[in-house]
């Protein structure tokens, strides 16, 4: 039985007790809320209970903890039709057969992947990574790796960014792209999803700079992204080409270092042992 104070308590009291809110989490919150605490009044108690206790329950899987996290994170959620919020949650749970975990997780990591659209966001991004990079949903089990640690991927349309960047990773015939084949975009994708939402000129800097720096030819600039494509992810002016500079420095006694990219071992050393010449 309700206590009867809550009957006259205001929705705003009430929503600050039912979610545990700090003074500075309302503050947050309301700072990132169009019209601050009046939205909450317009939303009213019934409507914002239906909507929290929605997220507590098994379909969806978070703890209250986690709830007031993902509130705090992103309270705009709150203006979104429960309708379309248990969509979503279906598409997620049902459609792509996501346990309640990993999708609490996925939640937690990216909340607003709610306010997408199934049909002209979601599903279209999860056709791309099955099939425009996998090569089929049963032939590529990493396109669930990709969405579910990297959940940002649905932040990019698939039509102006994800499958442009697979056109320059796979054409090779400008004699600038890398020219990967299914398999070896598959494997790039699986290893480093950020690949596909990098901007082109991030990548052909960073790509122009391993080749010229370490005189390699297409084959085997390939071969080191498609071990190591970790090393797009890299600061060229702040990182790589530190680091490269380090390896071509004649001073320091370490194997070549294409050879030490396109063999993948990150703990050559000096022959005293003193330092570790890894790119990691």
């Amino acid at each position: 039985i309700s206590h009867p104070d809550s009957f006259i308590r205001p929705t705003e009291e009430w929503f600050h007790i039912y979610l545990s809110l700090s003074t500075s989490e309302q503050k947050r919150i309301y700072a990132r809320l169009p019209n601050g605490i009046s939205c909450i009044r317009r939303l009213g108690r019934h409507r914002l209970h239906e909507w929290l206790a929605f997220f507590l329950s098994d379909m969806v899987g978070l703890d209250h903890d986690q709830l007031r996290k993902m509130i705090v994170s992103r309270p705009q959620l709150l203006s979104y039709k429960l309708s379309n919020v248990q969509s979503t949650t279906a598409y997620f749970r049902e459609e792509l057969g996501l346990p309640s975990n990993e999708f609490a997780s996925l939640l937690q990591a990216y909340p607003s992947v709610l306010m997408y659209s199934i049909d002209k966001r979601l599903r279209p991004t999860v056709d791309f990574l099955q099939n425009e990079c996998g090569g089929g949903k049963d032939n590529w089990v990493s396109w669930e790796r990709v969405y579910t640690l990297y959940p940002r991927v649905f932040s990019y349309s698939p039509e102006k960014t994800l499958h442009p960047k697979v056109n320059f990773l796979c054409n090779g015939d400008d004699g600038k792209s890398l020219g990967l084949n299914r398999s070896e975009l598959s494997q790039v994708v699986a290893k480093f999803p950020p690949t596909l939402w990098l901007s082109e000129e991030n990548l052909q800097s960073k790509l122009n700079f391993l080749s010229e720096s370490l005189n390699l030819d297409g084959s085997e600039l390939r071969s080191i992204i498609v071990s190591y494509p970790q090393i797009l992810g890299l600061s060229l002016q702040n990182n790589l080409r530190h680091k490269m500079n380090f390896f071509l420095d004649a001073s320091v006694q370490v194997v070549d270092p294409a050879t030490l990219l396109l063999s993948g071992d990150k703990s050559q050393k000096k022959t005293n042992g003193s330092i570790n010449c890894g790119l990691s």
